[in-house]
């Protein structure tokens, strides 16, 4: 006897006259293969979806795990890193300009100061800017040269400008190298 089942649409054929519960697949069987299937969702959702908490974006350098008490120290420590004098510019090769400077550490104690500068035009807009510069073991109190580079599409500005973006080592008696 040849008999056709339909469930769910899945089509089940019995060719040996068997009752149709030996043909379909018992509530056990489906009921296991979805117990593997969400254990497997579960775990690849586990693994994929980590829980993390938002890092703030940070000048190089800078301690994240820090606080806000420490980025008013930071905020201050800026404040008394002085360039000394007028930097300079130059082209030094195609499109490669540097930027050469003195820095002041007006703190008494030793700091790695964070420096970038920017090419400017008359109207003062940034023609070019470069990557922050670690200007590094400052002691305190000293005036140390620097030199940042960077690349800029066209030849000319009409002045630089140099700023400091971080402050670390020593900073509120955490970060000594």
């Amino acid at each position: 006897m040849h008999t056709t089942y339909t469930l769910w649409g899945i089509v089940f054929t019995n060719t040996k006259g068997e009752p149709l519960a030996m043909v379909l697949p018992t509530w056990r069987h489906i009921t296991n293969g979805y117990k593997y299937f969400s254990l497997l969702a579960l775990l690849l959702l586990v693994a994929c979806g980590q829980i993390t908490s938002p890092t703030p974006s940070s000048t190089p350098g800078a301690n994240p795990s820090t606080g806000a008490a420490a980025t008013a120290v930071v905020a201050g420590l800026i404040k008394e890193m002085t360039l000394v004098g007028t930097p300079t510019a130059k082209i030094v090769s195609g499109t490669t300009f540097e930027v050469d400077g003195k820095i002041k550490n007006g703190d008494d104690k030793q700091h790695d100061i964070f420096v970038k500068a920017a090419l400017l035009d008359a109207s003062g807009k940034p023609i070019a800017t470069s990557a922050v510069v670690n200007v590094d073991n400052v002691v305190g109190g000293a005036t140390v040269p620097f030199t940042i580079q960077g690349t800029t599409p066209q030849p000319t500005w009409v002045s630089v400008q140099v700023t400091v973006v971080n402050v670390t080592e020593n900073v509120n008696g955490a970060g000594v190298d």
